[in-house]
């Protein structure tokens, strides 16, 4: 390999590492600094492509890369399917669903990379962490960063402190201030969730706590289960006796359940409640292609003049159901609920492939995988966090470099996952 060759492939290389280092703090402080990171790395990879470095290595095909390709491209087609139905098409309804695919190249391309371009990404996660913690104010209505509501900064900070705890020691015993840096990240990116009163991340902390005892060799059994659980609880309990925050968050849930009963739908919890069963009407009477894109939107009028939900439902309605799959199936019926099972399940089980890996450095991407996707499905079941341009790029990414890495050609073990 000459010189310039080599170069090439080096600063290739160096691009990755910095971009790997910076797409979690982008996504947290600059508007846009996610997409960018993701079209950045598209026309890299497109780069590549068209001049590969020398001694870059091969793509040899696997079988389950196929359904990868599939999950990414599911949304895509479900929404096709369903405007096709209705015979009503709009081109915005495919840009955000658009950045599923587009991280296709991203996994082929850093999966043939040298693994020391990987290197920056385990302090990528505790650096963001700290940063989204320390810049975090309290906007009225939570503590949480300019450019989020409170929802989607809880839910982020407790993935990146959580990633941040699980990659100790990923490449190799850490350096003192590497450990420092990462249970830093971790103590911080709970405390953060904490301090911003969202609940839903709260339903999170049981999962990891689930994966947690799987990576340490715990396999899954009824003991294990509810040891999960306990645990998971106890995290809660701990998050509510150290927050004030929480507390109020907690007691106003459940006296919002409690007004509920007494006839006033219109509490936080209340409004959920009855956009949840909107869905469900929704799903129930347009099973297969759904109501189109954006159509749920469109249907909170009708609704609330029939008096199935209140006037402050349909308004909250227009914006958000406050959950990806009720969303997804009444938009686009059984292909909607279809890709959006795809987009999680077929990630978490090429990472749960990978956790099995003989190598411990594929083992923990795998694991890394596993709490990143779970954290999102479980975000999911509370509010939209995949209906924004800026969390799909986020999970398309972050799924297509763990991914990655977990494939790489430049293990020492060929085909260990």
């Amino acid at each position: 390999m000459n010189e310039f060759e080599r170069n090439y492939l080096r600063s290739l290389e160096t691009i990755v590492s910095i971009l790997l280092l910076s797409f979690p703090v982008l996504m947290l402080t600059v508007l846009g600094g996610m997409n960018a990171v993701l079209f950045a790395s598209v026309l890299l990879a497109l780069l590549v492509w068209l001049r590969p470095p020398a001694m870059i290595g091969t793509t040899d095909w696997k079988s389950e890369w196929t359904l990868y390709v599939v999950a990414m491209f599911a949304m895509t087609a479900a929404i096709l399917i369903s405007q096709t139905f209705h015979q009503s098409f709009s081109a915005r309804h495919y840009d955000g669903p658009a950045r599923y695919w587009l991280a296709i190249p991203i996994f082929l391309l850093l999966r043939r990379l040298n693994l020391r371009a990987f290197s920056t990404l385990q302090f990528a996660f505790p650096i963001a962490a700290i940063v989204g913690w320390a810049l975090a104010k309290d906007m009225g209505y939570g503590v949480t960063l300019p450019m989020m509501d409170k929802i989607r900064y809880g839910d982020s900070m407790l993935l990146l402190g959580s990633l941040s705890l699980f990659s100790l020691d990923w490449l190799g015993k850490d350096a003192p201030y590497l450990r420092t840096l990462k249970w830093a990240g971790f103590a911080l990116g709970l405390f953060a969730t904490f301090q911003s009163g969202t609940r839903g991340a709260l339903l999170a902390i049981p999962v990891f706590v689930a994966i947690y005892l799987y990576a340490r060799g715990i396999r899954l059994s009824v003991k294990s289960t509810l040891a999960s659980l306990v645990l998971g609880v106890l995290v809660i309990g701990l998050a509510y006796l150290s927050s004030s925050t929480i507390q109020h968050r907690l007691h106003e849930m459940a006296m919002d359940v409690t007004v509920y009963n007494q006839g006033n739908r219109d509490t936080s919890t209340g409004i959920r409640w009855q956009l949840y069963q909107a869905a469900a009407s929704i799903i129930i009477e347009h099973p297969v292609f759904g109501v189109g894109p954006g159509g749920f939107a469109l249907q909170m009028a009708p609704m609330a003049d029939a008096g199935k939900i209140t006037p402050m439902a349909a308004e909250l309605g227009r914006g958000e159901v406050h959950n990806d799959i009720l969303k997804k199936t009444a938009d686009l019926g059984i292909f909607g609920l279809a890709a959006i099972f795809a987009v999680y399940l077929v990630p978490f089980c090429l990472f749960g492939k990978a956790s099995k890996s003989k190598s411990r450095q594929i083992q923990r991407a795998g694991i890394l995988g596993m709490v990143f996707v779970s954290g999102f499905m479980v975000f999911g079941l509370t509010a939209e966090v995949l209906n924004l341009t800026m969390t799909i790029a986020f999970y398309s990414f972050t799924v297509a470099v763990l991914l990655a890495y977990c494939y790489n050609i430049h293990h020492a073990e060929q085909g260990a996952t």
